[in-house]
């Protein structure tokens, strides 16, 4: 048994490095996932869990990676350097991307072309329509762990169409699972789009600000207002409530610690929760990466990464807040990050 500061640690090295090597000879309960949005869209991940922490971490097929996981009784370990790192790992089932929800992507197309998303690189749910999302829900609300359903999507025709269709799934949702809380993560440019998802039956919103630092944010994301944002979040804790509200916040592309601490004062000063997450580097978003940045991307430590979550929980207690009010999305998953309150 380790205690909370050294399994967060162990967790921060995890994030840092971002890939274990699973052996061909060890038989998985459950299959890879391939997601097709978030921090691992396009690649194959697996989803651990230790000491009350979860992670998701892509599988590789390189040998000589830092960390390897192995199988030891009914349980897993993961070595690192031929050095055991961790004991008592488990695997555990992500059927719709994250433990305990139906997080569901509804469009991986897109119209923007922000450096660091992956959205564009895969096509296949265009296939889908509104009907077989919610069946989706439907289907995975019969497992006994389920706890909350969560709505992303890219935008694609347009961002008016995107909203309709979450807000149809909310409302059919709703109708048959009246108790579940529904996260959305939609791009949002309108405050009007806003109340008409709470009007639906959203209970939590995401709305992303992604990059803290403006000049960085111009280069990554030059499509869209770092301004709007504000407003757009501003006008979300409004309308949901404190505490209700979130937005990624990315780091580890070159800005400072100052500023990204700044960025979170801000928001937490607004009433709305940052997700304050390392930026992960793929075959799919690097080249677009190191050329919105005229250079290669900074490696990020884990120290760095827990010490910026020990920031953010600082300051979201000076304002009362807290990442457990959230039933749905990033927060109460935490796999893709050091989540303030959960695992430090």
């Amino acid at each position: 048994m380790t205690d909370q500061k050294d399994s967060a640690r162990k967790k921060a090295e995890l994030i840092s490095n971002g890939k274990i090597y699973i052996p061909n000879d060890i038989k998985l309960p459950y299959p890879l996932e391939r997601s097709t949005a978030g921090p691992g869209s396009g690649s194959l991940s697996i989803t651990l869990t230790f000491e009350n922490k979860n992670i998701k971490l892509e599988v590789s097929k390189n040998q000589n990676e830092l960390f390897t996981l192995q199988k030891k009784h009914d349980t897993y370990r993961i070595i690192k350097r031929g050095e055991n790192f961790l004991e008592d790992v488990k695997i555990i089932p992500t059927a719709f991307h994250a433990p305990r929800q139906a997080f569901i992507n509804l469009e991986n197309r897109c119209i923007y072309n922000c450096a660091f998303c992956n959205l564009s690189e895969h096509r296949f749910l265009q296939n889908y329509d509104k009907d077989k999302f919610v069946d989706l829900i439907i289907k995975a609300s019969n497992r006994s762990d389920f706890c909350a359903v969560a709505l992303t999507s890219g935008v694609y025709p347009n961002s008016s169409e995107i909203i309709n269709k979450i807000c149809d799934i909310i409302q059919n949702v709703k109708e048959k699972l009246p108790d579940i809380p529904i996260g959305v993560e939609p791009c949002i440019f309108k405050r009007e789009e806003i109340v008409s998802l709470k009007k639906a039956g959203a209970d939590e919103i995401k709305i992303n600000l992604q990059i803290p630092d403006k000049d960085l944010f111009e280069k990554i994301c030059p499509e869209f207002d770092y301004d709007n944002i504000l407003h757009m979040l501003e006008a979300a804790v409004e309308i949901f409530g404190k505490g209700k509200v979130t937005s990624n916040i990315i780091f580890g592309l070159g800005e400072s610690d100052e500023t990204v601490i700044k960025t979170i004062e801000t928001l937490s000063s607004r009433g709305i929760v940052p997700t304050l997450r390392k930026i992960r580097v793929n075959k799919d978003n690097k080249k677009k990466l190191e050329k919105a940045l005229s250079g290669k991307i900074p490696d990020t430590s884990s120290e760095r990464i827990l010490h910026l979550a020990v920031k953010q929980k600082k300051i979201l207690k000076k304002y009362n807040l807290t990442t457990k009010t959230f039933k749905t999305m990033c927060h109460p998953c935490g796999c893709c990050d050091i989540v303030s309150f959960w695992d430090i």
